[in-house]
């Protein structure tokens, strides 16, 4: 790889870090105040428009964060970089009314390169929860008082990211190995908003969290047209801690107040998850893929005040067309995806699954200047819980939009 194209990575990443750090919210959705959030759907590449399935698949062609053995197929002269964005509309329905919203934002920063070769190496900067909701107008208790605020408002905001590491080496031709390795950080707050009828109250709690997790993985390709693979990510704790600040404001600003202060709380506890896939070719040109994977809630013996965990599956299936390559042929360089996945949900709340179903779709444009460079298109459209005991229906649609990159190193140009 050129010197220049070195220096356009580099400035690439050290960008896309700052924007990352300044923004942060990716979701707006009700269900976001259980837990830590939302788990993240959005992943590198290709694999967006396959509904999030990739555990069988390769490294060779693009970086997937979904299993680190998959790096152990990586060229001994590609260098990969992965910069992603989103979009997503929720509409919002409930007994009495509806409403809709719309956010965007990076959604990911990766590289990924070879270390020997037999080996590579990754690194991923994704979120693995999205916080954001919006909640207005509703009544509570004074502490302590049978009286009530006259209104309260809440919302909430932040996440938890995911900077993780994969290794992953090729012990014989068609038998991979990984391992993975995250370092989980970020802060969640939450803002209310008291109205009585001559005092404000404003109280944001801001709840810190930070731990370590590890896994690992495995490929194995039975033949050239068929793979499977597994995951595992062992349980682990997040340390949390919270601070607080309680400001009271008055109608004639005579007897403002603040008052803040330090306290610990419990640690989060997420659960064992294992996964398996299967890659297989249908016909010359299609390639379908297969996903399950169980996380181990009820394990975790943790609740969250509105719902219990349980035992999550989650299943998914997707499937890619790829034509014979001509450069004279544009639409015959495209690569076209689709998929669908299902979960039953990690939260039970009055008795009910909080259950989601995607369907994806998505297109890859190639850049056909000699290496697997790629501008990857993702649309998603999938809905989550139900109109039944008191439960909010949210629908939503998602753009995803990934520059994947492919740079050549140590492959001296005969024309410069």
């Amino acid at each position: 790889m050129t010197n220049k194209y070195i220096i356009l990575y580099a400035l690439l990443i050290i960008a896309s870090l700052h924007i990352t750090a300044q923004t942060n919210q990716l979701s707006n959705s009700p269900y976001s105040l259980y837990g830590l959030g939302l788990n993240n759907d959005i992943s590198t590449g290709k694999i967006n428009g396959l509904g999030g399935l990739g555990i069988a698949m390769p490294s060779n062609s693009f970086i997937n964060n979904s299993n680190p053995a998959s790096l152990g197929s990586i060229s001994l002269n590609s260098f990969f970089y992965d910069l992603g964005l989103k979009a997503q509309t929720n509409t919002l329905t409930e007994r009495g009314g509806e409403s809709s919203n719309i956010i965007a934002n990076f959604s990911n920063i990766s590289l990924a390169f070879p270390i020997t070769k037999n080996s590579g190496l990754s690194i991923t900067l994704v979120p693995l929860t999205n916080v954001g909701y919006s909640i207005s107008n509703i009544e509570s208790n004074i502490e302590g008082s049978i009286n009530s605020f006259m209104l309260t408002d809440i919302n909430g905001s932040g996440g938890i990211n995911d900077l993780k590491i994969n290794y992953g080496y090729s012990l014989t031709d068609k038998f991979r190995l990984g391992l993975t390795a995250s370092g989980l950080f970020g802060k969640i707050t939450q803002t209310e908003t008291d109205y009585l009828i001559y005092n404000t109250f404003i109280i944001e709690d801001e709840n810190n969290y930070s731990g370590f997790r590890i896994g690992a993985g495995f490929q194995y390709e039975f033949s050239e047209h068929t793979s499977i693979g597994g995951t595992a990510n062992l349980p682990t704790k997040l340390n949390g801690s919270k601070s607080s600040t309680i400001t009271l404001y008055t109608t004639d600003s005579t007897t403002d107040l603040t008052e803040s202060s330090e306290s610990s709380i419990d640690d989060f506890k997420l659960p064992l998850e294992l996964a398996f896939g299967l890659q297989t070719s249908l016909k010359k040109y299609f390639t379908l893929n297969l996903d399950y994977k169980k996380s181990f809630w009820s394990n975790t013996n943790q609740t969250d005040q509105l719902g219990s965990y349980i035992n999550q599956d989650a299943i998914g299936a997707g499937i890619q067309y790829v034509g014979e390559k001509k450069d004279y042929k544009f639409f015959n360089n495209l690569e076209y995806r689709a998929g669908f996945s299902f979960n039953n949900g990690n939260l039970e709340v009055n008795n009910q699954r909080i259950k989601s179903s995607t369907l994806n779709l998505g297109i890859g444009i190639p850049f056909n200047n000699g290496t697997n460079s790629m501008i990857n298109i993702g649309y998603s459209y999938g809905s989550k819980g139900q109109i039944t005991n008191g439960l909010i229906q949210e629908n939503y649609h998602v753009i995803s939009l990934n520059l994947s990159l492919e740079g050549i190193w140590f492959v001296q140009r005969k024309i410069d």
